[in-house]
């Protein structure tokens, strides 16, 4: 009784996030295989068939009750051919090798039809024209089983990237006709290349002598150089390099443990390096997200058969978020977030 209802505010957050989104995809493939004692081969190719229906609105914050109604409609379809070897060289040592064509759809919340013109006349405007990411994509793998209970793996890939997806602000965009003092909205990059490396490592020390004969290690480590390219307002003469948004370069994960009889505990650790986020037609004020390591922890421990007790730490390290830009050759703050860390335990059951 003590909050009073802000009717326009209310109505104006409704209508700048409703949308509606209809996808249908149609789909066949056809498949071969072939295997033998050490080798199996397997290939085929896949189409789809996709369709889109959109509806979203043009809310002005000036004119919040009459909000401008638009609609479109698309679809698409795209050959999708795959081939999948893998040669068991030796018992306990395999290789294996993939090359295939890819795609993944836009989000439905970023082709959404929608735009919010505020009082200064920027303009939030989703992109119903975004085209799905396509990528050929080669990988090739060595895998190694040690009699100790343990593996070490290794792996490097090649992803040929069309359409990616990046979100952009820019200076005096131009929507509907109409320039804008700025304009935000999700588009398709040109083309980006991705090549990678893979390492991981696990081991389980059974073979030390009771209690140790319970303790676990697995780590991965990923290194990926990713480099895409944009053109200014879709002018093909003014092309600019980027990083492949939301990819970082280096990538990593440890988990120290021990399992054995009742008790399971697990200590986790995970990093990544700082990507970049969205840019603008400055490059110095591209909006990139930092570095990230956190470490978690979780316990298990099993009562009976039917019940286990758990717990688990999350964030222990309380990481933060930072994102900036690089705009005289420091970092500024564009967002900054603290995290505390969270606990939760309980009883599961099993029946």
């Amino acid at each position: 009784a003590d909050f009073e209802l802000q009717d326009e505010d209310s109505f104006y957050d409704s209508t700048v996030e409703d949308y509606e989104a209809q996808e249908d995809v149609l789909a066949g493939y056809v498949l071969g295989r072939w295997e033998s004692d050490a080798v199996r081969l397997i290939g085929g190719v896949r189409y789809e068939h996709t369709s889109t229906d959109l509806k979203g609105n043009i809310v002005y914050e000036e004119d919040v009750f009459n909000p401008v109604g638009q609609s479109f409609t698309n679809d698409y379809g795209m050959w999708l051919p795959s081939v999948n070897l893998r040669w068991q060289a030796q018992d306990n040592f395999y290789l294996r090798f993939a090359g295939y064509r890819s795609l993944v759809r836009p989000k439905l919340s970023k082709l959404a039809p929608r735009a919010e013109v505020n009082e200064d006349d920027e303009i939030e405007v989703g992109n119903p024209n975004l085209k799905p990411y396509e990528a050929w994509n080669l990988d090739a793998s060595a895998e190694y089983y040690m009699n100790s209970n343990g593996a070490l793996t290794a792996a490097v890939f090649y992803k040929d990237v069309k359409n990616y997806i990046v979100d952009r602000t820019i200076d005096d965009g131009v929507f509907n006709g109409i320039t804008y003092p700025q304009l935000s909205q999700p588009i398709n990059g040109d083309s980006a290349e991705i090549f990678g490396i893979e390492l991981g490592a696990s081991q389980a020390f059974t073979f030390l002598p009771s209690p140790f004969d319970g303790l676990i290690v697995q780590a991965n480590y990923t290194y990926t150089d990713a480099t895409g390219t944009i053109f200014a307002d879709g002018d093909q003469s003014d092309p600019r390099d980027i990083p492949l948004p939301a990819t970082s370069k280096h990538t990593g994960n440890i988990s120290l443990g021990y399992d054995k009889g009742p008790i399971d505990l697990r200590l986790s650790g995970t990093y990544r390096d700082g990507y970049l986020d969205e840019i603008n037609d400055d490059a110095e004020l591209d909006r990139y997200v930092d570095d990230h390591f956190q470490l978690d922890l979780t316990a298990k421990y099993r009562i009976t058969p039917m019940v286990q007790v758990f717990y688990e730490w999350v964030n222990i390290n309380n990481a933060k978020y930072f994102a900036y830009n690089n705009l005289g050759g420091r970092k500024n703050i564009y967002q900054y977030e603290e995290y505390n860390w969270t606990m939760k335990g309980g009883v599961r059951l099993t029946f």
